[in-house]
């Protein structure tokens, strides 16, 4: 025992407890070294594995080795930038990357190339420069990239899916006007109402200063329990964009032929940690089945336990 260690090697309870802590907190720093060194491990897995499939086309072998092709491309002092200065920012904003290629962290919304509705929007909401999952996230997304995203709550990574959504719908819409019941071309699957909801009013916020700015409209839809279908179908029916939903809803609607998902190119999955948790993971892989061909697949999730990397797999 702890009193009679002490006793026999006459050491002091001070110098007891100073040794016991030292112990405990070598534990505690192994413990964590060993956690760090199994989310490295995980993250290496998971950009090496397949994106996320369908069963369908898991049965059919059907495999997609190339990103979403995207017009986006950053702009060309960055791009002309040497790989340490990228590899400095993340460094700076404590962002770990993996994967092939990555596209160069951007530290600010105008070297985006958002239009000017999209910063005028931001400025609306007082958000002057990305946080860090912003700066590398948003290049990534706009280039075309499936990407697994691992960030707090509060560390903005709603706009890391939701702007290039948003993008990408204007230029297709400008491209070729969506028609009656075309669409959706992007979809946000969220595990929870509330949080569907404020992401769907995120999309309305940008949608509504892109219209002030003279951009055509993009119309966004909200299809959760406790709204009623009706106020979905009625934007469905014009046309839809983007659809932020929640896994029994959507899978309610898709049964019933209400809406469908052959046009849809960007799918994203928040918080997808708890979206398995409660246990909506067959759902979503079913979803995946009504996808008519190459979609960019995003996954955002505030852990990154095993769940979710066999989930990825």
């Amino acid at each position: 025992s702890q009193e009679e260690w002490g006793r026999r090697y006459n050491i002091s309870l001070l110098d007891q407890h100073s040794e016991l802590k030292r112990l405990a907190e070598a534990r505690a720093l192994s413990a964590a070294e060993k956690q760090a060194r199994e989310e490295e491990h995980i993250l290496e897995s998971v950009a090496q594995s397949k994106a996320l499939m369908g069963v369908a086309e898991l049965a059919k072998g059907i495999q997609y080795e190339d990103p979403i092709k995207t017009s986006w491309r950053p702009p060309r002092s960055i791009l002309n930038q040497p790989e340490e200065r990228h590899e400095r920012i993340r460094r700076e904003l404590r962002v770990l990357v993996e994967g092939d290629d990555v596209p160069p962290p951007i530290k600010t919304f105008q070297h985006m190339k958002f239009p000017k509705g999209i910063l005028r929007g931001l400025e609306a909401k007082g958000i002057k420069k990305p946080t860090p999952i912003q700066v590398q996230g948003i290049p990534a997304v706009l280039s075309g990239r499936d990407m697994i995203g691992i960030a707090f709550t509060g560390s903005g990574k709603t706009l890391v899916f939701t702007l290039p959504i948003i993008m990408f719908c204007l230029e297709q819409e400008i491209k070729m006007p969506f028609i009656k019941n075309e669409g959706p071309y992007g979809l946000i699957i969220c595990p929870s109402r509330e949080l569907a909801k404020q992401t769907h009013d995120i999309i309305l916020h940008f949608i509504k200063h892109l219209k002030m700015t003279g951009s055509p409209e993009i119309r966004s839809c909200l299809a959760i329990g406790g709204v009623a279908v009706s106020e979905c179908m009625e934007v469905v029916q014009r046309g839809v964009h983007i659809m932020v939903a929640t896994p029994g809803r959507l899978m309610d609607m898709l049964d019933k032929k209400m809406v469908r998902l052959n046009v849809c190119r960007y799918l994203c999955m928040d918080e997808a940690d708890r979206m398995i948790d409660m246990g909506f993971e067959e759902d979503v892989r079913t979803i995946f089945s009504y996808f008519a061909g190459q979609r960019q697949t995003l996954l955002f999730s505030a852990t990154m336990p095993k769940k979710i990397q066999n989930f990825a797999r």
